[in-house]
């Protein structure tokens, strides 16, 4: 799992690199079990992104993560990342 808060006040700055982000999500389907944008409490403000990655490391996940256009942008102000456990959901149950 992957967790990144933006740079705040970088709305204009993420707006420039979404179609980039967008198509360099898509060319990499086939890792993402869930993605999308955190949004602020008025439901449409962005301001983080998070990545369900299906990859076999951290060092698959990081480097996922940098080589994303609102990273190379400068959006994304912190990334955290952690193991998770599919207890629910995509067809598994542990």
């Amino acid at each position: 799992m992957v967790l990144c808060r933006d740079v705040t006040g970088s709305g204009e700055l993420r707006r420039s690199v979404l179609a980039e982000h967008r198509r360099y999500v898509d060319e990499r389907a086939e890792l993402i079990t869930l993605s999308g944008p955190l949004l602020a409490a008025d439901g449409t403000t962005r301001r983080g992104q998070l990545f369900v990655l299906d990859v076999p490391d951290e060092r698959a996940a990081r480097a996922f993560v940098a080589a994303d256009p609102f990273t190379r942008a400068g959006v994304f102000a912190t990334v955290e990342i952690d193991r998770m456990l599919p207890i629910f959901g995509g067809g598994r149950r542990t």
